[in-house]
């Protein structure tokens, strides 16, 4: 926890340095690039797949997980590992208040960019789904799975920045901030909760 809040501060320090306007124009460069592709195969595909990072599939699946799966402590576990990444999210957005672009290929988030919160909820959620589907699996099917999710975390993030609504550090410290908050879920489940599942 304590990286966590080092992080958010370090964050802070940034945003208020001379160090900030270099990553800003970096950003807008990156922007720029993928506003030139302007292909509508893309934003199309890019608009579908950035849905997997909004509240409404993890909520669905943790629904599921608590209709279907008898042992309620997935549903817990899943369900608290993710509200916690809402309120990192939040609490972070709320301390940096970094704007938002100025345009997007979709409509822009009234919260403010950084950190991306699709990136960060994404990263925790799935990584901890797929640490409690193949906690009991073998190595193949870890590694499969594995794969698969760490593919869809970074697909996600990446439609982000394509669609404009995130500039790419915002994304960036999405998986900085994401990483030792997804450990910490981890150790606590690890810690607490692994002889009930």
């Amino acid at each position: 926890m304590f990286i966590i809040i080092l992080l958010i501060v370090s964050f802070i320090v940034i945003k208020n340095s001379s160090i900030y306007k270099y990553i800003v124009n970096f950003d807008y460069k990156v922007i720029e690039f993928f506003g030139n592709i302007n292909d509508k195969r893309l934003t199309t595909s890019m608009s579908f797949i950035t849905n997997f990072g909004d509240w409404y599939i993890p909520i669905l699946i943790i629904v599921c997980i608590f209709l279907i799966i008898k042992n309620k402590w997935y549903f817990y576990t899943l369900s608290s590992s993710y509200l916690l990444s809402g309120i990192v999210v939040f609490i972070t957005k709320i301390l940096v208040a970094r704007p938002r672009p100025l345009e997007a290929l979709i409509k822009i988030p009234s919260s403010y960019s950084f950190p991306s919160g699709h990136t960060l909820t994404s990263l925790i959620f799935y990584m901890t789904l797929f640490y409690l589907m193949t906690e009991k699996s073998n190595k193949l099917i870890r590694i499969t799975f594995g794969l698969l999710f760490c593919f869809l975390i970074v697909v996600v993030a990446f439609s982000r920045v394509c669609l404009g609504v995130h500039f790419f550090s915002d994304v960036v410290g999405g998986f900085i901030l994401g990483i030792p908050c997804l450990l910490c879920c981890i150790n606590i489940i690890e810690k607490n909760f692994k002889e009930k599942l």
